[in-house]
């Protein structure tokens, strides 16, 4: 498939975070599986003042904006694994110190900016020989292409990509005009929301397919709280909304134990996970050799449920000869209850407010169970962490978990974790029984062990549920009547 990847950022050449990161890792491995692949962006000046092959094409147009010409001229370098990469430029608007923005502001004009980069994409793909099939746009700077395909009636397939829903690219309607649309567009239908002219549900409404990180992530959308306003959208568009999990960076969130622990920890364990284990009880100044499991309990930032759902069950699971280990600032209603515990239970309960990433890690990587009974962590990033160090997880069923982690069946030799569906605190502690029992079994815990870190949610295995999804795409435009 030949695929052009419209993005307004991609690394190394113009990044403000992990866009530029993924971007780029997608369109290696989707190169890797033999498709043609092309990124567009736009030519900013931190690329001008790069050190990069910058050549010219003889690629140039005019883009309408509401009546006003804006000119542009293509150029191109080359990208990471020999990624080609078209770059739109206009100086008016491109050449600044800043992407979006400088001096904590927002540009005012970022509603034209990137109206004229989406036209642009739409203008090239168009000149391109051979033309692309699909174009790929990612986030809300890109959303308006779906939008631009569709009104000209263009044989591209669209998807859309939301990395991050909270930003929309959401401006005052009077923008609208910029784009040259009939006025139907705008409307409930179509760009409008809440009265301003809004990018992002404008892509949700005209692209073929929208992807979020991963199913957990797009049952989410689906909730007021993490939805940001584009819940019921999505909602009504959830027949042509995937979950496709970004991809891992092990490298990143699984460190080599041996980092962890630094070569002047001394122990007697022969492997690394039981000398993790030991030097995370060490630091945690708990007992240095409980006979039953360690835990740990995450904290995610804004997460209220995490320590909630387990208070009720301290007692009984500190009771059990296990060792509990909470890193992240608790909820201010459950702080009394954490300070009982630490006076109750001093070599079993250890509470970690401000730990920081190194010991995040070493706790995952250290403890035998990572509970997680309400937030997996971002893009499941504690439950793939964990689990590729051989740290079991215990979760709570809502919706896109089975994604990432699926239940123990010892009857059929299946399973990476403990999934439980009751939202009550017993039904969290019936699973870390559960795990308990499983501990005392080595041989069948080991088996089970291995297969929570044979799961591989790395950029390689979303490259292929990507490229599926294309193909799909394409077999249905092939499929329809011209």
């Amino acid at each position: 498939m030949k695929i052009l990847m419209a993005t307004s950022e991609f690394s190394p050449l113009g990044s403000t975070g992990d866009l530029g990161d993924q971007v780029r890792i997608l369109a290696v491995e989707l190169k890797r599986l033999g498709h043609d692949v092309s990124v567009v962006m736009p030519f900013y000046r931190s690329i001008r003042e790069g050190n990069y092959d910058i050549r010219p094409t003889s690629v140039e147009f005019q883009i309408n904006l509401g009546g006003k010409k804006a000119s542009t001229d293509i150029v191109e370098t080359t990208g990471p694994d020999q990624i080609q990469v078209f770059l739109v430029r206009r100086d008016e608007y491109f050449d600044r110190s800043g992407i979006y923005g400088g001096n904590g502001r927002a540009y005012e004009d970022n509603a034209e900016r990137f109206i004229f980069f989406a036209k642009s994409v739409v203008e090239l793909a168009r000149k391109l020989a051979p033309a692309p099939e699909l174009i790929h746009s990612h986030d809300w700077t890109t959303a308006l292409i779906p939008v631009f395909v569709r009104d000209r009636q263009l044989p591209f397939r669209t998807v859309l990509t939301i990395h991050n829903l909270e930003h929309q690219g959401s401006f005052w309607s009077f923008d609208f005009a910029l784009t040259s649309l009939p006025g139907n567009y705008f409307g409930p239908r179509g760009l409008e929301f809440y009265g301003r002219l809004n990018f992002l549900k404008a892509g949700i409404l005209y692209a073929d397919a929208v992807t979020l990180p991963g199913e957990a992530a797009l049952f989410e959308a689906f909730t007021p709280q993490h939805g940001f306003g584009l819940d019921a959208v999505l909602q009504e568009n959830r027949f042509r909304t995937y979950g496709i999990p970004h991809g891992v960076d092990y490298s990143q969130t699984n460190p080599p134990l041996d980092k962890l622990l630094g070569r002047r920890q001394k122990s007697e364990a022969n492997d690394d996970k039981t000398r993790c284990r030991q030097a995370l009880l060490d630091q945690m100044d708990l007992e240095t050799n409980p006979t039953g499991i360690a835990l740990a309990l995450p904290i995610e930032p804004q997460d209220e449920a995490a320590f909630s759902s387990i208070k009720p069950v301290l007692d009984l699971v500190l009771t059990a000869d296990t060792g509990l280990f909470v890193t992240g600032k608790a909820h201010e209603q459950d702080l009394a209850e954490v300070i009982v515990a630490e006076r109750r239970y001093p070599t079993r309960f250890a509470y970690r407010p401000d730990a920081d990433t190194k010991l995040r890690q070493l706790t995952l990587a250290g403890a035998d169970v990572v509970l997680l009974p309400s937030s997996l962590g971002f893009r499941g990033t504690n439950a793939l962490a964990a689990m590729r160090y051989g740290t079991l997880p215990i979760v709570r069923m809502h919706g896109g978990v089975h994604q990432l982690v699926s239940d123990y069946d010892p009857a059929s030799d299946y399973g990476c974790g403990f999934v439980y569906s009751d939202p009550s605190p017993m039904a969290l502690w019936d699973s870390i029984r559960r795990a308990i029992q499983l501990y005392r079994q080595p041989e069948e815990w080991t088996r089970l062990v291995r297969r929570a870190q044979a799961v591989d949610l790395s950029w390689a295995e979303s490259a292929k549920a990507f490229s599926k999804l294309y193909a799909n795409l394409l077999r249905h435009r092939q499929a329809s009547p011209a």
